[in-house]
This record gives C-alpha cells, structure tokens and sequence, in this order.
C-alpha cells in the first residue's frame, strides 16, 4: 500500500508538532527547526523518501525525536 505523500513544508511542521509536544523541548530549536526536511534521492519502497539533515552536534540528539521522524517517514512519503 503506498504511503499518502506531504511536501516538505508539511512534514517539517507534523515534526514540529510533535517535538512541541514533548514538554522539556517546548520552545527549543532541534535539526527539525534549522534544518527542515530533505529528499533522500530514494523511492518509498526502498526506504524513507526523506530525512532530516544534521545541522547539530550528534551527541545532542535525542532518542524520543529519532522515533518521530521514523515514524513519519513510515507514513508519509516527500511529494516529488
């Protein structure tokens, strides 16, 4: 079944949404925020269509925002 498709704009705001939500990130700036979303050059059947670029320190990053970009990117696929 293929996955319903989002622009760029759109994704980047569903993360944002959702890292919003975890209250100790309320307000703070993620990879999200700088760096918004990307194509990965990659079909949905082979993987994400899109990711998120590391505009930060790899140590600053957090398990909990991991989860919400995998979890879009199962559902939703970057329009072309």
């Amino acid at each position: 079944m293929p996955k319903a498709v989002r622009t760029a704009e759109q994704l980047q705001q569903m993360l944002i949404e959702r890292i919003e939500a975890i209250p100790d990130l309320r307000g703070q700036e993620t990879d999200v925020h700088r760096g918004g979303v990307v194509g990965t050059g990659v079909s949905g059947d082979d993987g994400p269509s899109w990711t998120v670029p590391i505009v930060s320190d790899r140590g600053t990053h957090r398990a909990d925002i991991a989860r919400i970009i995998r979890t879009l990117q199962s559902q939703f696929d970057l329009e072309d």
